[in-house]
């Protein structure tokens, strides 16, 4: 599938982007195979990661910092040896590897109309591809603009367009995917606003 964006990038994203790139290299530079790196999690607050970033409005989704080795992550634990600001930007390149890889699946209902786009992979910092600059923005001549996010746990994302009629009835596969996992994540679901995720609204009852 190949994705599409018609917005010009800022002078900020551009910065973005090249600040990433300089610590991508300068992390390529530094490190060898099978070395730890830097990856954000989207974890549910109850992990209590050490290292961790609040999600706006939300109280029960958090963005946790862990090194990753082999597929396999480990939560940091503070003081962290770099900044988080630092931390954060290797951490998104990390994202933009998975970025290349993932294909995602695209539903559609009985009249052919798209429902819900879905991600996989066995990453555990799948989540993490949410935060990358323009992320939605790639899915826009699918979903239309604003569309909205669900992690349930670290293996699947599902996107879904923010006008959705029959969104509803993704609320209890959604809350089976969560209750029903080793690696929960989030029974909420977001949006982004300038940028950053924001809850919009929790699919579990109460």
């Amino acid at each position: 599938m190949t994705y599409r964006s018609t917005r010009p990038l800022s002078n900020c994203k551009w910065r973005y982007l090249a600040a990433t790139t300089s610590a991508l290299l300068l992390f390529c530079w530094l490190s060898t195979p099978g070395d730890s790196e830097p990856v954000i999690i989207l974890d549910p607050y109850f992990y209590r990661p050490p290292v961790s970033e609040p999600i706006a409005g939300s109280t029960k989704t958090v963005l946790g910092y862990y090194d990753e080795k082999d597929g396999h992550a480990s939560a940091l634990a503070r003081p962290t040896a770099e900044p988080l600001p630092e931390l954060r930007i290797l951490a998104i390149a990390h994202a933009q590897t998975i970025l290349q890889r993932i294909q995602p699946k695209i539903l559609r209902d009985k009249r052919g109309v798209i429902v819900a786009i879905r991600i996989e992979d066995q990453d555990p910092a799948l989540s993490s591809i949410l935060l990358a600059p323009g992320f939605p923005d790639r899915f826009d001549n699918l979903l239309g603009k604003d569309c909205l996010v669900a992690v349930p746990n670290r293996q699947v994302i599902f996107l879904f367009p923010r006008l959705a009629s029959d969104l509803q009835e993704f609320a209890i596969p959604l809350r089976s995917f969560y209750h029903n996992s080793v690696w929960p994540v989030s029974t909420e679901l977001f949006e982004w606003k300038n940028g950053e995720l924001y809850k919009n609204r929790d699919l579990e009852p109460g």
